[in-house]
């Protein structure tokens, strides 16, 4: 990298550091001399004693308890005495008893100065003190629970002194304690929580309050983020769907996606085989060919490049899945595939801080257990092979008592084992149990004008393989203070740092090694080959130096301000980035034919957004409610990356450290850009609380167009009617009914400089004898500055619905999507030079049907049950390709070699059909044996080629499905949730092919699984071919991979009030939870949902069981 780029890198990190740090002191800085320097004084606890005192003695005393010093004006102080005795109470505790009776307010000015001023008058006038008793002002605990409609407790709710800043929070199971000076009979306090109506209660006399909330389904005032602001549930009209996060805080995952699979209809989760990896996760099928197939994510407002497994689970407040277009559309172009919206964690509504403290241990295993044969199965294995030598004639299932396996065994370690009695088990040595442990601490809270999230958490998890590991530090603050009424600014950053360092060996390997021989020899080297064929020894690659780290910092600083004057009219300005560096070195011995190799890769990247947001809310004549959002933006991706290898050594002592120290050296880099502006305008209508309609328009700009092509515009409408809120419904016992409806047009991207020609660099002249070879340059690809946006229109048709008083919710949604001038490498003649052209062909559909229902099957004051369920269906369909008819049928051509036909999904099944195992009573057809499939000649023509496959199948599914069951019996918690994959007859098939073996000898000594049910002449019936020699033609195996699986298990107790309050705390769980506990399919190989069966490739699925704690204080 050159010094002048490497200078420039480091002054743009240190930039990001050093505005981020100014930023964090300011905010801190800020807030807590606006308001931690008046908390810190409110919670100061003073000893008081006057007897028949003046007020202004009172208050003298006061000030010498607590180093205050008081400030008021003549008027404000009432002319009476009184007798007050204080003992250990805190500042803000004896002024609610001493100065709210007397409508005196009080506010902390700097240098520990107190104002006091006279409040509105009353009515109440100040009592003389004859005969009056002292006031003893004292604490008191105000305590209870919180639940919903249901009796479940409901942990988080905001409990606050109303008009104060004196407040706490619900803990895990709804318990709260809250202390209130003696004697405020009159106060109020004020339950609130997302999605229900806030509740006011006076305290009176009372010392226990338990509440419970009403969900305001009526208006379905849960709050979701919709991109560039948030909307109530109820004013959608397009399909975005909250993820029930919450529901899996106990599963050992990694990665947030695992906490998505299967519970959001429409978004589908793939399953993850190594740790720290990062699962597949597509919304609503696949649009798309070759174009982007990424799903947007969005992190606290700011698109986030990096990874799902750079977050924190911990971190996460919520998450909403934008599934439509008319939803999609405000993110224009980046969008087409879908849209993720993650929001972190904020600051609570409590005068104390809060800390939460979470750890779990989990251990893991492989959901299903395949197993290699041992020396005893591999002996019988190799005669099945070659078993017309192994067995007798005609029936061939006697052994042939002159067959010796010994001459059919060239490779002297096999035979040596074979005669030593070797039967070494690599499984065993190069696999173990798996385990993660994992701890998150983090302290919250809000006072009057700050409010803060800070976190730390660390992963540590070992895979199934050895030197399969994954290790990760997390940081995050989240900071925002309202400088004032009208202004605030805020950070919302956070830090990944990532460690995959070690190799795993692929099973595909360790599968090959025979249990005859052994990974080291006689003077504990390692063999290279232990098998004698070119698959090289496992513990090769495990024995590896490699250093895998990769890093990240992600934050947004932000600054809003509520226009002055003009009620409704708010500005935000959101400065995001994105900074990461990867750090990829290794060194080993081993490889390069034991001559060794060693690189190092560095690779950065940075990634900025400037977002200018305007938004003005209004209501109108009572009926009428206006919301318009304006957003002007401009995104900048960047990345280099550098890479240096070595080959040949003498030695390798100083690892990847000492580059020059090889023969061979090789240094190669790369760099790109690419420049985003965008502009969107959002308009919300609502008229009488029932007709709803969303109007979007936005304008993307790409640097990776052609200058023709660079900007388009995407619009998007939507319709919504609230049935329920009709005259002619009210009779009837419907709490929400909603039609929606919305129709759009998204964009999807090219790949950088997909337009342009690119040119190649390649030693290519030497003039003259000895001369060194000189540089030249040759055109790689054509351009083509007619490429443009992938473009998918679609529409969506959505129900909303809540009946028997609540007690049954949902939705239902249909859509069709269509996606056209599909980015595609078309063939074109050679005699151009050049065998392909990146252009815009054909169209693809999606069109499907989302299940939603949330029902409360049980709602007893100790017993609740609470049932979830999700289905969804997609069906995805090629419509048009290059509209060419070569053949002249009237029908257009397919495009076969790429695996591409008129009518059917992409990923469809084009292979050969079998017609059954050719027996030994069978005379096979030319080109094919015995053991071996005998494939249908589709056309008749007396021969097997390429014209006999048909369309088999389809690899997506035909449907899949969620259940979430909760039972919550008192302060216990038993939750479990099903994960479904369906397929019908011809759907969601997998290739499952183990391959034939062969005769030869380098065949014989490779090993296998012995779960594997294949022909021999004994076992005539079995699943799958002979292990022996291929035929000319082969057929291919695809099983349905159909599940059923039971994917998340947890039990769990939270303490009562009683013993939280006695340990000092204000909640604790315990849990135990399983992962992927069983899984129940016809599926043969390691598991379906994976996709990875009995050939040598593929790694298994892991189940885990979970112990951990969940506490705060």
């Amino acid at each position: 990298m050159p010094e002048s780029s490497i200078k420039k890198m480091i002054f743009k990190v240190m930039k990001i550091s050093l505005i981020q740090l100014l930023t964090i002191i300011i905010l801190t800085g800020i807030g807590y001399a606006h308001n931690g320097v008046a908390q810190d004084l409110l919670r100061k606890r003073i000893n008081i004693s006057v007897t028949n005192g003046s007020f202004k003695d009172v208050l003298r005393t006061i000030e010498s308890q607590a180093d205050i010093t008081f400030s008021y004006q003549r008027e404000v102080i009432p002319e009476e005495r009184l007798t007050i005795i204080c003992e250990n109470l805190p500042l803000d505790a004896v002024f609610s008893q001493l100065l709210a009776p007397r409508q005196i307010g009080y506010e902390v000015l700097k240098n520990r100065k107190i104002l006091l001023t006279r409040l509105k008058p009353t009515g109440i006038e100040a009592v003389p003190d004859q005969g009056r008793q002292p006031e003893k002002i004292s604490e008191r605990t105000l305590s209870g629970r919180v639940t919903d409609e249901t009796g479940a407790g409901l942990p988080g709710v905001n409990i606050v002194m109303k008009g104060t800043v004196t407040g706490t929070s619900s803990d895990i199971s709804g318990h709260y304690l809250l202390s209130l000076p003696d004697g405020l009979t009159g106060d109020t306090i004020v339950f609130s929580s997302i999605g229900y109506v806030n509740q006011e209660i006076r305290v009176g006399n009372q010392s226990q309050i338990n509440v419970t909330m009403l969900g305001d389904t009526k208006a379905l005032t849960e709050v979701v983020v919709v991109g560039y602001g948030t909307q109530k549930k109820s004013d959608l009209t397009g399909s975005v769907v909250r993820a029930d996060i919450q529901a899996f805080r106990e599963s050992p995952n990694v990665n947030l996606a695992q906490s998505l699979q299967g519970s959001v209809p429409g978004l589908n989760v793939g399953q993850v085989t190594a740790a720290g990896a990062n699962p597949t996760i597509s919304i609503r099928g696949r649009t798309t060919i070759n174009g982007n197939q990424n799903v947007l994510l969005v992190v606290d407002g700011i698109i986030f490049t990096g990874s799902m497994s750079d977050l924190n689970p911990a971190d996460i407040e919520s998450v909403d899945v934008l599934k439509d277009p008319s939803s999609m559309a405000i993110y224009g172009a980046q969008a087409a595939n879908g849209v993720i919206l993650i929001t972190t964690k904020g600051g609570q509504k409590t005068t104390k801080p809060v800390f939460s403290y979470t750890g779990s241990y989990t251990t893991q295993s492989p959901v299903n257990s395949l197993h290699l044969f041992d020396r005893e199965g591999y002996i019988k294995k190799v005669m099945d092979q070659d078993w017309k030598n192994a067995y007798l004639a005609p029936d061939f299932t006697t052994p042939n008592p002159d067959y010796n396996i010994e001459n059919y065994i060239a490779d002297p370690p096999v035979r040596e084992g074979l005669n030593n009695g070797t039967n070494f088990d690599w499984w065993d040595k190069t696999t173990n149990p798996g385990f993660i442990t994992a701890h998150n601490l983090s302290v919250q809270g809000t006072s009057k004008d700050l409010s803060y999230f800070l976190s730390g958490g660390y992963t540590n998890q070992k895979g199934f393989v050895m030197n399969d590991k994954f290790k990760r530090i997390t940081t995050r603050i989240n900071v925002e203070n309202k400088i004032s009424k009208w202004f605030k600014v805020g950070v919302q950053s956070s830090g990944s740092f990532s460690d995959y360092s070690g190799v795993a060996p692929a099973l595909g390997g360790i599968r090959l090694m025979a249990p005859l021989v052994t990974p080291r020899d006689e003077h504990g080297e390692f063999i290279l080959n232990p098998i004698g064929t070119n698959v090289a020894n496992p513990f090769l690659v495990a024995d590896a130096d490699d250093l895998d780290k990769r890093n990240s910092l992600f934050g947004n600083l932000y600054a809003g301000i509520d226009v002055p004057f003009v009620p409704g009219l708010t500005y935000r300005l959101n400065y995001g980035h994105n900074y990461s560096w990867d750090q990829h070195y290794s060194s080993n011995p081993y490889l390069n034919g034991a001559s060794g190799t060693a690189y190092k890769i560095n690779s950065t990247s940075y990634d900025w957004t400037l977002d200018h947001i305007v938004n003005y809310k209004t209501t109108f004549n009572k009926i009428h409610s206006l919301d318009i959002t304006l957003v002007a933006g401009r995104r900048e991706r960047n990345f280099e990356e550098s890479n240096a290898t070595g080959y040949n050594y003498n030695s390798l002592r100083l690892s990847y450290n000492d580059l020059s120290l090889a023969t061979v050296q090789n240094i190669s880099s790369s760099a790109w850009n690419e420049s985003f502006l965008y502009q969107m305008a959002r308009v919300n209508y609502e008229l009488k609380y029932r007709y709803l309609l969303t109007a979007t328009i936005r304008r993307d700009g790409f640097s990776g167009f052609a200058e023709n092509k660079k900007t388009a515009l995407f619009p998007s409408i939507g319709f919504g009617w609230v049935i329920s809120e009709e005259e002619f419904l009210k009779p009837l016992d419907i709490s929400m009914l909603k039609l929606r409806g919305s129709y759009a047009r998204n964009g999807n991207l090219v790949d950088r400089y997909s337009s342009l020609a690119r040119m190649n660099i390649y030693p290519a002249y030497v003039f003259g004898e000895g001369a060194p070879t000189e540089f030249g340059q040759q055109v790689a690809t054509l351009a083509n500055p007619n490429l443009s946006w992938e473009t998918t229109t679609g529409f969506n048709f959505g129900l909303d619905f809540a009946v028997l008083k609540n007690r049954l919710a949902g939705s239902l949604d249909c859509y069709l999507t269509t996606t056209s001038d599909l980015i595609f490498d078309v063939n074109i003649p050679e005699v151009t030079g050049f065998s392909q052209i990146t252009s815009n062909i054909g169209n693809i559909a999606n069109r499907g049907i989302e299940l939603m229902l949330n029902g409360k099957a049980i709602a007893g004051q100790n017993l609740k049950w609470n049932v979830s369920f999700n289905l969804a269906a997609n069906r995805n369909r090629i419509v048009k390709l290059l509209g060419q008819d070569n053949n002249g049928d009237g029908v257009e051509d397919d495009l076969v070699a790429s695996g591409l036909f008129i009518g059917q999904p992409i990923g469809a099944i084009y292979d050969y059909e079998s017609g059954g195992i050719i027996q030994l009573s069978e005379e096979p057809p030319k080109g094919f044996f015995v053991g071996t499939h005998r494939i249908i000649d589709q056309n008749n023509d007396g021969f097997i080629d390429a014209n006999d496959r048909v369309i088999r199948g389809r690899t997506e599914p035909a449907f899949n499905f969620g259940l979430l069951n909760e039972f919550q019996y008192k302060d216990f918690t038993f939750r479990f949730f099903l994960n479904s994959i369906q397929g019908g007859p011809n759907s969601y098939l997998g290739l499952n092919m183990p391959t034939a073996m062969g005769i030869g000898d380098n065949a014989r000594r490779h090993n296998f699984w012995r779960e594997l049910d294949y022909w021999t002449p004994a076992n005539p019936n079995a699943r799958y071919r002979s292990l022996d020699q291929g035929a000319a033609t082969e057929y291919n195996y695809y099983g349905n991979r159909s599940f059923v699986r039971l994917q998340d298990v947890t039990i769990s107790y939270s303490l009562g009030a009683s013993m939280i309050q006695k340990l000092g705390l204000q909640g604790l769980k315990l849990f135990v939870s399983g992962k992927n506990l069983a899984t129940w399919t016809k599926w043969q190989g390691w598991d379906p949902e994976s996709g990875a069966g009995l050939s040598s490739t593929g790694m298994p699925v892991m189940k885990g069981f979970s112990v951990g704690l969940d506490v705060r204080f």
